[in-house]
């Protein structure tokens, strides 16, 4: 595989991965009390790594991609997104350039924040500030819009289940905790 293929293919759909595990374990509700750990739980305590893990893989792709197939230039990265908007939305517009850069600028501040507090005994569930709510949604959606609207057919099919899968992790989760 190439640089160029590793940095536009790969690396979003690692990060994704990534983003899912640490989307599961922060929207999702680790057990509590003598519960035995299962699996559900090992995933909820790897979240941090795979959360932070997914930020890195992002920034490798944006850098990589920017320099590598656009030439460093920020006026050809948005004729490109503009492009290929266009030609899956009908829309002909670049601003996906900089909805992806609020993205990294967001995620990468979330992780310097540090992860979440801990669960609360009242609630059950981590508390979670109005700000990171927002942060973790606007990424959610930005993930399924590359994931599903902009993924090729097979990953599209693949993201999908995906999706599906990271909604079943974090209802089954909370009804197993609550």
């Amino acid at each position: 595989m190439s640089l160029v293929a590793c940095c536009t293919h790969l690396l979003p759909r690692i990060s994704a991965l990534a983003f899912a595990w640490g989307l599961c374990a922060r929207w999702g509700t680790p057990a509590t009390g003598d519960r035995p750990r299962g699996w559900m739980d090992r995933l909820f305590a790897l979240g941090p790594g795979a959360w932070r893990t997914g930020c890195g893989l992002l920034w490798l792709h944006i850098v990589g991609s920017w320099w590598l197939v656009h030439s460093a230039s920020w006026q050809q990265a948005w004729r490109h997104t503009a492009e290929v908007t266009e030609r899956l939305t009908g829309f002909n517009t670049g601003v996906g350039v900089v909805w992806n850069l609020v993205a990294l600028a967001a995620w990468t501040a979330d992780c310097l924040a540090g992860w979440p507090g801990a669960v609360s005994s009242a609630t059950r569930s981590p508390a979670r500030s109005r700000w990171r709510w927002g942060v973790e949604s606007y990424l959610a959606f930005l993930w399924f819009q590359a994931a599903v609207v902009f993924a090729t057919p097979a990953a599209r099919a693949v993201m999908v289940v995906l999706c599906l899968g990271v909604a079943g992790v974090i209802l089954t989760s909370r009804r197993r905790a609550g």
